[in-house]
């Protein structure tokens, strides 16, 4: 069962796809990238002779008819997400959905009751959910050597200046929230353990397109736990978390997508004075590769996730009270 092959198609020519996806993919045990659709028949041989993959299809339904393509990757623009997601799950493939799941709390849950009733897994592609590093610092952190949790800031930022980008189009699940801040905010509920009680939420949007270019959020866990998470279109490129504790603190240089070597400092605040170490993860492939890796043992049922669509239904939530908290300009209790 181990040694079953698994099949990907991939909807959509998508930048991402090409860049994180196909490679970790083609890396892969016991994966193959078999076939790669367009709306447009030419663009699909092109990129299918590019990047090495067999089968160039010039519509999205056609791959979802094939039987010999078992799980999908859907990079397709956020807008729809739900769509073709609940259209691959009639068609019985598992889907591999990039972030955010949905641009609605409502539709997320359309996408997650599709892929039940169908018999089918549904994942959203936060990669770190899957990868050591992250397993690493779950581990400190339940190992009490920093004591309790007591406030998580991250964020992730980068200067988007091509106003042509779909990102910046509203009606397209376009912002900076959408695009950057859902990774502070899944990593805030994977650190803290649980769901927030509240959100507070203050964004800068652009006047022309009606997206935020800004969001910064204060967040309150239960235990008196807190964040402050924040995303960015128009500052320069960042990610980074910090995790405090009472005794310490870890501080993470790139808590989203962990290289193939990854490092992040311990501080421990016992003495007077501080004490750092260097954890070092080498898990030898890019970020991309284990949770690939996970989600295929998942289909062959080895293993259980933790992490299947449910979880991201917690983190739209949260994105539609910050909303409402930006437009009511006050903290909205979930």
């Amino acid at each position: 069962m181990s040694n079953q092959l698994v099949n990907w198609g991939i909807l959509s020519t998508a930048r991402i796809g090409a860049r994180s996806f196909i490679p970790s993919a083609q890396l892969t045990p016991h994966a193959k990238v078999l076939a790669v659709a367009s709306r447009d028949q030419q663009r699909a041989e092109t990129f299918a002779r590019k990047y090495n993959i067999p089968v160039a299809l010039g519509s999205y339904q056609a791959l979802l008819d094939r039987e010999d393509i078992h799980a999908i990757y859907n990079p397709l623009p956020n807008n729809l997400h739900p769509e073709w997601t609940i259209r691959a799950a009639k068609a019985g493939k598992h889907v591999f959905c990039e972030k955010p799941l949905a641009i609605t709390s409502i539709d997320g849950q359309k996408m997650v009751e599709a892929c039940k009733s169908s018999g089918v897994l549904l994942f959203e592609a936060f990669v770190f959910l899957h990868h050591p590093q992250s397993y690493r610092i779950r581990e400190i952190l339940n190992s009490e050597e920093l004591g309790p949790l007591r406030h998580i800031s991250s964020g992730m930022t980068f200067n988007l200046q091509d106003r042509t980008d779909i990102r910046m189009f509203k009606e397209l699940g376009g912002g900076s929230i959408y695009d950057g801040g859902v990774y502070p905010i899944t990593f805030s509920r994977f650190i803290a353990g649980t769901d927030p009680i509240s959100v507070h939420a203050v964004m800068n949007i652009d006047e022309e397109s009606g997206v935020d270019m800004r969001t910064v959020l204060i967040l309150e866990y239960p235990n008196k736990v807190t964040a402050t998470l924040y995303s960015a279109f128009d500052s320069g490129g960042s990610q980074h978390a910090r995790v405090e504790c009472t005794n310490g603190l870890l501080d993470i240089p790139s808590p989203f997508h962990p290289r193939e070597t990854s490092t992040f400092d311990v501080v421990t605040r016992e003495k007077a004075n501080p004490e750092i170490r260097s954890e070092a993860i080498n898990s030898g492939v890019p970020p991309f590769q284990p949770a690939i890796e996970s989600i295929q043992s998942f289909i062959r049922g080895e293993q259980v996730s933790s992490f299947t669509a449910d979880y991201a239904i917690g983190t739209l939530k949260i994105v539609e009270s910050a909303f409402e908290s930006a437009r009511l300009g006050r903290k909205i209790y979930l």
